[in-house]
């Protein structure tokens, strides 16, 4: 005896194995929220202003590691130090950095480190970070980036 498929089970089965694929994709895509601690965060904007790479340059960046300490780049020099968070506290203490001077990239850099300095309180939403000082100003967003 045979079995007729019937017209409309082909598209649908189609169309279920394409959307557990595409769920699969999006999550290795790095479309999941990203966790505030063991994440590379670069920064895109800063006091208001969006924040470019000049080609042959290293981006501005911070991760936050598991024992309360962060390292970064503020596009000249590496910076470590402490941080502590709570609920949607975020504070940064003890920022120390290497000395070289870049003229280009120095002005930018004090800019950072100062956003960090007066971080009072973090919003994630997603893949973006956002800082913001203890009266609400959003003092600097940073995107979260997923290393292969």
């Amino acid at each position: 005896m045979k079995k007729k498929i019937n017209f409309f089970t082909i598209p649908l089965l189609l169309l279920s194995v394409f959307n557990m694929v595409q769920s699969g994709a999006n999550e290795q895509a790095g479309l999941v929220p990203a966790g505030l601690v063991n994440t590379y965060w670069r920064l895109v904007e800063l006091e208001g202003q969006p924040v470019k790479t000049a080609e042959g340059q290293r981006e501005m960046k911070f991760t936050l590691r598991e024992e309360n300490r962060v390292t970064g780049y503020g596009g000249c020099n590496s910076f470590f130090g402490s941080y502590s968070h709570d609920a949607s506290v975020l504070t940064f203490s003890q920022l120390a950095a290497t000395r070289k001077f870049c003229a280009d990239t120095m002005d930018r850099e004090s800019l950072f480190m100062k956003a960090l300095s007066h971080a009072a309180t973090y919003k994630l939403t997603g893949q973006t970070l956002q800082l913001f000082d203890d009266g609400g100003q959003l003092l600097a967003s940073l995107e979260a980036v997923y290393l292969n």
